[in-house]
């Protein structure tokens, strides 16, 4: 299906060194071009029993649509991956260079050659099962959970029970449905029994964030050295996030995980949270500002960030102040899509000193113009349900170690930058 802004897309290619219109030899070829790109970029969605709506494996895949993918490139939303650029690095980026976007517009203007065969890079392994191997021990919610084939679900809340004798360390985790076209989200929350310290606030998913599985988001190990507490006895509060898709279906959610030992274990890893729950966006309110912050009581590694809203999510950013007054920008989503609840990965994990603030800056859009907005004739309050709100900045990090510290203080001798926002909550 040709559309105009497709065509406009199409008509941007004139720019592009890449390919002429009147020089067919020069074109990208599929083998040797295009699919290493879909490889690295696409097909962890875009493959048999990936999150994606139709694999993009093959020639055949790919040639079926080209129009559409042109169109979807060159707006710029797939691969989909919303950090400004210009904010941060990121390991875990799904974002097209702008080789690779010029690579594949020319190669769809140019027709969607083929190519040599011998051109071909081996095929990606993907596995079909536990990523990082069989898991120490499998964690599963009672089931099967019937998914009627059309409506619209709350969140289901499976409470699982563990003990395993002992406390556990947990290098790794994975979440497993069985069921992945209706499943659009699972966090996993860890609620402690008594004696084992003070228990997290798991209402609303504020605190005690210990696992997920996030459309698209591929799934890491902690950094070395370091893994999350399961204290013995711990409940595992399973918050699973159905869209019924047509077809009656029946999912159970499991969650692997990898077992450390003790003396393996340098540095407890754990996610904490900003978060806001008193606001009120009033009907039909576009760019309403929502503010959190987050104090550090020690000196920090954070290694990645999970911002989340729901459907009127508009904006998100992380920016974090010093102690000293200055600042720096973290992360910035300009444009937030509720459907992709990706984890930013640093790719250098960023020392914070104790005393340091992270400010989260959330807008909402209530407004007829948010196609995505349940009702703009009503004022939204944070609530755990799709069509309320939320505002919750999840922050995964590790404690710094003293010759983290020095070299942090080492490099930044330099002059302070002015902040440009208050403090939140001010």
């Amino acid at each position: 299906m040709t559309t105009v802004r497709t065509a406009l897309a199409l008509l941007a290619l004139a720019a592009l060194p890449l390919a002429r219109a009147d020089d067919p030899a020069s074109a990208p070829t599929f083998h040797r071009d295009v699919e290493p790109i879909l490889q690295q970029r696409c097909q962890v969605c875009h493959r048999p029993d990936g999150v994606g709506p139709f694999p993009l494996l093959t020639h055949d895949d790919v040639a079926a649509d080209l129009p559409t993918i042109a169109e979807v490139v060159a707006d710029r939303r797939m691969p989909p991956w919303h950090a400004d650029p210009a904010v941060g690095t990121f390991s875990n980026s799904r974002a097209l260079t702008d080789a690779e976007r010029a690579t594949l517009l020319a190669w769809i203007e140019a027709g969607g050659p083929k190519g040599d065969p011998k051109d071909a890079p081996p095929p990606r392994e993907w596995v079909s099962d536990w990523i990082h191997g069989e898991p120490d021990a499998v964690v599963q919610t009672p089931g099967p959970f019937k998914v009627p084939a059309r409506g619209v679900l709350d969140y289901q809340y499976f409470r699982v029970a563990t003990d395993f004798g002992e406390d556990k360390w947990i290098r790794a985790m994975e979440v497993r449905v069985e069921a992945p076209t209706v499943v659009h989200h699972v966090l996993v929350f860890v609620q402690y029994p008594r004696g084992a310290g003070a228990s997290p606030k798991v209402r609303g998913g504020l605190d005690g964030y210990f696992a997920s599985a996030l459309p698209g988001d591929q799934v890491v190990p902690f950094p070395a050295g370091s893994a999350k507490r399961l204290p013995r006895g711990s409940t595992l509060i399973f918050q699973v996030h159905y869209t019924p898709d047509g077809e009656a279906r029946q999912d159970r959610t499991r969650l692997g995980l990898y077992f450390a030992k003790p003396d393996e274990v340098q540095r407890e890893a754990k996610t904490v949270a900003l978060n806001s729950t008193g606001f009120a966006i009033p009907p039909g309110a576009k760019g309403h500002e929502v503010r959190a912050r987050y104090v550090f009581d020690q000196d920090t590694i954070l290694v990645g960030l999970t911002p989340h809203m729901h459907l009127r999510g508009e904006s998100f950013r992380y920016l974090l102040l010093l102690p000293d007054g200055t600042h720096r920008p973290v992360l910035s989503i300009p444009r937030y899509d509720f459907n992709w609840q990706t984890t930013y990965r640093l790719a250098e994990p960023m020392f914070v000193p104790k005393g340091a603030r992270m400010m989260g800056i959330a807008t909402f859009d209530n407004s007829a113009g948010n196609p995505a907005n349940p009702d703009p004739t009503r004022t939204v309050y944070f609530g755990e349900q799709t069509t309320d709100e939320m505002m919750i900045g999840y922050m995964d990090v590790v404690p710094a170690t003293a010759d983290e510290r020095a070299a942090w203080e080492a490099a930044t001798q330099g002059p302070a930058s002015p902040i440009d926002l208050p403090p939140a909550g001010q």
